[in-house]
């Protein structure tokens, strides 16, 4: 079913795979070459657009398999013609329960999953250094078909380029975003934000120029390719996180492999997430402590949840007083909580509980 979509991987790329060594990447997923692999009992999918996603194959192979017992498999690139079908590829995977990655040259991919109607992808988050108003103008399309309560987010913008009515937006729409500063001087602050989401869309400009020399876009501020990667770690690690996207690398130095070399790392850094995924998002409080916070002054109670399997930390949004809403569990931090023990509550919590109450 999925065959049709993609073109396989070059000759050059099979011939590198050729002679890895047994420990590297390329030596222990299915690809597409001459056969189609499979998808069936598969844990991720690599889906390429463009030429950039094979100079991405290229480095991204010779990394170490660290992933006992995860299945992952390269189905080559997206033909040009069948990008418009990115949403039906998608729902092949989801209906399987496999998790897409995409690299990619642009965010172009993403004008094609506003037309989604359900609620797979209503929370959304963006690295990026800004948003741009078409781009803002798209992410208002997923919220208006989206059937559920829609979330963006935004982490490592560089407030000299964000246009200040996108954030008057998404202050008034009660989104969390993290400026650049920070994240640099607190990058686990993104973690809950992270974790929550269902779809990443990372664009390289986020990244220091002189980390990635192959993103037009990138500027001389931003996230180093560690602080990339940790980003991509959280991405994985989270229960929720069921597609990524990663963009912004263009070739116009083939001789500098410095970007293709970034994002294979943060891909590696991506799957190892997901190895290491603790499968406790709340579904039931089987595994979870219960913590109750007493605001005495205004009379006001929260209730706080910490996971037993990974020590990761929700709050309870309160429901108003013969309310028909069913609870809703935002992800925080031991240090949130510490806060709201102080009798102050974070205002990234307040404002989830002005967006869910």
């Amino acid at each position: 079913m999925l065959k049709k979509y993609f073109d396989p991987i070059s000759n050059d790329i099979n011939n590198l795979i050729n002679n890895l060594l047994p420990h590297q990447i390329g030596k222990n997923i299915a690809f597409h070459h001459s056969n189609f692999p499979e998808i069936d009992k598969t844990n991720i999918v690599i889906i390429g657009f463009g030429n950039t996603s094979s100079i991405f194959r290229k480095y991204f192979y010779q990394l170490s398999y660290n992933f006992k017992n995860i299945r992952i498999v390269d189905l080559g690139n997206i033909k040009p013609t069948h990008i418009k079908n990115i949403n039906k590829i998608f729902k092949i995977c989801q209906a399987q329960n496999v998790l897409p990655i995409i690299i990619s040259k642009s965010s172009q991919i993403f004008s094609f999953l506003p037309k989604r109607t359900d609620d797979n992808l209503s929370n959304l988050i963006v690295i990026d250094k800004n948003i741009i108003p078409t781009e803002i103008n798209q992410y208002k399309k997923v919220d208006q078909n989206i059937n559920t309560n829609f979330n963006l987010s935004l982490i490592g913008y560089q407030s000299y380029y964000m246009d200040s009515k996108i954030l008057q937006y998404f202050t008034k729409k009660n989104f969390d975003y993290l400026r650049l500063g920070l994240v640099k001087t607190n990058i686990a602050l993104s973690e809950p934000i992270i974790r929550d989401a269902d779809f990443m869309n990372f664009n390289l400009a986020a990244l220091k120029k002189i980390e990635i020399p192959n993103c037009t876009n990138a500027s001389p501020s931003g996230l180093f390719v560690e602080e990339a990667c940790q980003l991509t770690y959280y991405a994985g690690i989270s229960d929720k996180m069921s597609l990524i996207n990663i963009h912004g690398y263009d070739i116009y130095d083939e001789s500098n492999i410095q970007t293709a070399q970034a994002i294979s790392q943060m891909v590696w850094y991506f799957i190892f997430g997901y190895y290491n995924r603790k499968y406790d998002y709340p579904v039931s409080m089987d595994n979870f402590r219960e913590y109750i916070i007493n605001f005495k002054a205004s009379n006001y109670q929260v209730t706080f949840w910490k996971s037993t399997k990974s020590d990761r930390w929700w709050m309870e949004i309160p429901i108003k007083k013969n309310s028909k809403k069913s609870p809703h569990l935002v992800p925080c931090s031991y240090e949130d909580y510490i806060e709201a023990g102080n009798g102050n509550l974070p205002e990234r919590l307040l404002n989830s509980i002005k967006k869910f109450q």
